[in-house]
């Protein structure tokens, strides 16, 4: 990406930040309407972050759903040391893998679920039906493989990679060092090309 392109970017995020402050402010102020606009706000990428955590969609609507209720309840107690969406991550991924171990308990994880669990975007361009088989395809083979990264190897990658945080954000998630989230990711990555490599080939 161009010096440009970053500086867009950066005053794009910053542009979100202060917007979800203005929220939570409104939030601990007593407007419960705000709620509702954090959650029309993030409710996409914590729901990719369940559903990559725990490969079901279900389960990562229940996750979701969770994580709101428990942002609602604390509100009061959020200082803002971090951005909300950092707080929110970091509630999301926990209520994520305590519902994984949950449900290692009660039953193994369904595996009815061959649609796609994620929406289409809007605007999204329409592929060939040949393309759209071979991106399902792909898609399927990511998720799987995901699921056999060890669990907190998978955590930094899905943030870093797929939601886009930076090495800092996902170690303010995950409260650990950037070093250690780098070698998560890298760690990550090279059991998925494994993975990838024996599914594929």
């Amino acid at each position: 990406m161009n010096g440009g392109g970053e500086q867009a970017e950066a005053t794009k995020r910053q542009a979100e930040a202060q917007r979800d402050r203005a929220l939570v402010r409104r939030l601990q102020d007593g407007d419960s309407g705000a709620l509702d606009d954090l959650f029309r706000r993030h409710r996409e990428a914590a729901y990719r972050i369940a559903y990559r955590l725990l490969g079901n969609a279900e389960d990562a609507l229940d996750v979701v759903q969770e994580s709101f209720i428990h942002v609602l309840r604390g509100i009061g107690s959020f200082r803002g040391q971090s951005s909300f969406k950092t707080w929110l991550y970091r509630i999301v991924t926990h209520a994520a893998l305590d519902w994984r171990r949950c449900r290692a308990v009660r039953s193994a994880a369904s595996l009815d679920a061959e649609s796609s669990p994620e929406p289409a975007a809007a605007g999204e361009r329409r592929r060939s039906p040949t393309a759209e088989a071979v991106a399902a395809d792909l898609k399927e083979a990511i998720d799987k493989a995901l699921m056999n990264v060890s669990e907190k190897n998978r955590v930094a990658l899905v943030l870093y990679a797929l939601e886009g945080m930076s090495y800092q954000e996902v170690a303010e998630v995950l409260g650990i060092s950037i070093g250690t989230v780098m070698s998560r990711i890298f760690n990550a990555r090279q059991r998925l090309r494994e993975l990838l490599a024996s599914e594929i080939g």
